[in-house]
């Protein structure tokens, strides 16, 4: 009896065993339930380190830091100026981008979450961001700060920000830079894309092909002062024919010229001006040519000059881009002054009342620019023939009234 009590305790105590030993198993995974219980490093030393066969590390899911760095390793500035410097993370797509910045001495620059590095007094630091989440994990740009300039420019302004250009066609933004007794008022201009748009050290912007792209001028007293302009170009409409309007040959700003259409000037438009200006003389009127047949090469020079000048919205009231100058017809010329007091002199006169009478008109008349497309010009005129120009006279129209056409680009 005895030594069967005691061939069941200890069959009990076995038991017991057993059932200790399976508790304290170190399988991490209950294949019946897809459970998973994650264990520290330490507990599991003969893990493989996944750091270094993977270039990034992820955390529950997230795609871990492991780097920071500045675009710029060191930049110059003046007392006063502000610069906010380019971050590149890595990877590039992690969460983890909060940084805390610091300064090796704030008496020289400083960082803010909104201006970015502030240069406060002359001399030399360091300023340095560090990650929130890797405090090991930093990047500093060395700063300079030199003594600032008195009458600095501290802002440009300009006429306008967007330009649209055709391919070969300038234009030139006007810029003001403040405030108006800066001792240095120079220019530095940089278009981002030369092969779209082209601009000198004037700021005469010229579109090279089609496309968008941005072109800055920046103080170059103050470099961080500037302003940008959006520049459109897009490719010249093309002309391969010249256009006639009951039997009158039109270029103006709705119809264009063959950019090859070389005539020079016509036979009967000469014959007819030669007549004009004898019979002035005859009146005691002089009258002379100032410009006659111009190709659309000589055209496109012009008118880039004028841009360059005045400005595309100011040259194109008074100068045709190429290919829709009436020059190029041969049958236009230009005689005394190309100014509008000629229109009130003797001479200016006589050739308003009396042109017609030789085939010619007035083609830009006062009053009429929002229809012809440019300004008065009186010493402007066309060969349209005696028995056209009788009629457009008598009319008391604009050519382009007369046929019922446009003159717009």
């Amino acid at each position: 009896m005895k030594k069967n009590l005691l061939l069941v305790m200890l069959a009990l105590v076995l038991v017991l065993a057993s059932c200790a030993g399976d508790s304290g198993t170190d399988d991490t995974s209950d294949p019946g339930t897809g459970t998973e219980t994650w264990l520290p490093d330490t507990a599991a030393p003969d893990t493989e380190d996944t750091s270094e066969t993977h270039d990034t590390v992820e955390t529950s899911g997230r795609i871990e830091l492991e780097g920071i760095s500045f675009t710029e390793s060191e930049i110059s500035l003046r007392a006063g100026q502000a610069f906010v410097p380019e971050i590149v993370f890595d990877p590039g797509d992690t969460p983890y981008r909060e940084l805390v910045w610091t300064s090796s001495d704030e008496n020289v620059a400083r960082y803010s979450a909104r201006e970015g590095i502030v240069a406060v007094g002359e001399g030399e630091c360091d300023i340095t961001a560090a990650s929130v989440s890797r405090e090991d994990i930093t990047a500093s740009v060395h700063v300079t700060v030199v003594r600032r300039e008195e009458n600095m420019v501290e802002r440009i302004s300009l006429d306008k920000y967007e330009v649209n250009l055709t391919v070969g066609l300038t234009d030139m933004p006007w810029v003001t830079m403040y405030p108006e007794n800066a001792s240095d008022k120079r220019e530095i201009w940089v278009s981002d894309n030369t092969s779209v748009a082209a601009v000198n050290s004037y700021g005469l912007i010229t579109g090279v092909s089609e496309g968008t792209c941005t072109v800055t001028v920046r103080s170059a007293g103050n470099e961080s002062v500037y302003a940008e302009v959006t520049v459109n170009v897009s490719a010249p409409k093309v002309f391969t024919e010249v256009t006639y309007v009951d039997g009158i040959l039109i270029a103006n700003k709705t119809y264009g010229l063959p950019s090859d259409y070389n005539p020079g000037i016509d036979p009967d438009a000469q014959s007819a001006l030669d007549s004009m200006i004898s019979g002035a003389a005859s009146e005691g009127i002089s009258l002379w040519v100032v410009s006659g047949f111009r190709s659309y090469g000589t055209q496109q020079t012009l008118y880039n000059n004028y841009v360059a000048r005045d400005g595309q919205g100011a040259a194109d009231r008074y100068s045709a881009r190429p290919g829709h100058s009436e020059h190029q017809t041969g049958l236009a010329f230009d005689l005394n002054s190309l100014e509008q007091y000629f229109g009130e002199t003797a001479e200016g006169k006589w050739l308003a009342a009396h042109c017609w009478e030789y085939g010619f008109i007035i083609r830009y008349p006062q009053g009429k620019e929002g229809i012809t497309g440019y300004m008065y010009e009186p010493w402007h005129v066309r060969y349209l023939g005696t028995e056209v120009a009788e009629r457009v006279y008598n009319s008391g129209l604009t050519l382009e009234e007369y046929l019922g056409i446009t003159s717009v680009y």
